[in-house]
């Protein structure tokens, strides 16, 4: 059954759908240190198992193994290539190789606290676009990542659902079957998510980047492609196998979706 978006909002918000990656990492309480190697892997290759394995690495150790995934040529612990998720696929090869090595001229600490004095979006998408194969999608979810799982004070622009393409290819649809216009739509969710809490923490009320999201999942959900859980299973499949850190974290993920 095809859901409206309100409703499917909704189902996302109350099952944990909306973002179980954040749902985990809030829940698993890593150690700073660890938290900032776990961030900067899964900023590289957006593969939450992966990188839990890899934040367990530190100091020089650390560098050699994500060179070692960014290689991509010995297998993972669980005998398989090294994972890239569809929206890293173009973090691989010798590019991919040089960008480990230009980051690892500092710590992983480094990168993630260097952002830490940052207090809106664009600021952090600005920062993150320096560093090599690093463009403004994965700027955005490292700024997002940061408010939600790091406990970062970061503003979002209230128009992130209007500026970016697939967020506002869902509202010109809502458009073309409901009518009135991009902006009384987008107004419309903005208010009535906001009067929910934004998981992880339900610190604060749902905001743009989480209307953002309810838009890009909503979209294909609409298509077929997307049914309320998909990702919570994903992330739970992606954490198994991976070591202690990816215990812990799958432990703090949302329980799948019956």
């Amino acid at each position: 059954m095809t859901l409206g978006i309100r409703d499917f909002g909704d189902e996302l918000l109350r099952t944990r759908d909306l973002d179980p990656v954040y749902v985990a990492i809030h829940g698993a309480r890593l150690r700073r240190p660890q938290l900032c190697r776990l961030l900067t892997a899964y900023w590289c290759f957006y593969h939450l198992g992966a990188a839990a394995w890899l934040s367990e690495h530190e100091s020089d150790d650390y560098w050699r193994v994500v060179r070692v995934a960014a290689e991509n040529a010995a297998p993972t612990p669980r005998g398989e290539r090294w994972p890239r998720a569809a929206e890293r696929r173009h973090f691989r090869g010798a590019v991919c190789v040089r960008t480990v090595d230009w980051l690892a001229r500092e710590s992983p600490e480094h990168w993630v606290e260097s952002l830490s004095s940052l207090r809106t979006d664009a600021e952090v998408m600005s920062a993150v676009r320096e560093w090599p194969l690093h463009g403004p999608w994965i700027a955005f979810k490292a700024a997002d990542m940061l408010e939600r799982c790091a406990g970062q004070r970061v503003t979002f622009a209230a128009d992130v659902g209007l500026i970016y393409a697939e967020p506002r290819s869902t509202l010109d649809l809502l458009v073309e079957t409901e009518g009135r216009g991009v902006q009384d739509h987008y107004r419309d969710l903005l208010r009535y998510f906001g009067r929910r809490r934004a998981p992880p923490g339900f610190d604060r009320a749902c905001g743009p980047q989480e209307v953002e999201t309810v838009l890009c999942k909503w979209k294909s959900h609409r298509a077929g492609r997307y049914a309320v859980g998909k990702d919570v299973t994903e992330v739970r499949r992606a954490l198994t196998g991976w070591g202690e850190t990816a215990d812990r974290l799958l432990r703090a993920a949302p329980e799948e979706v019956r």
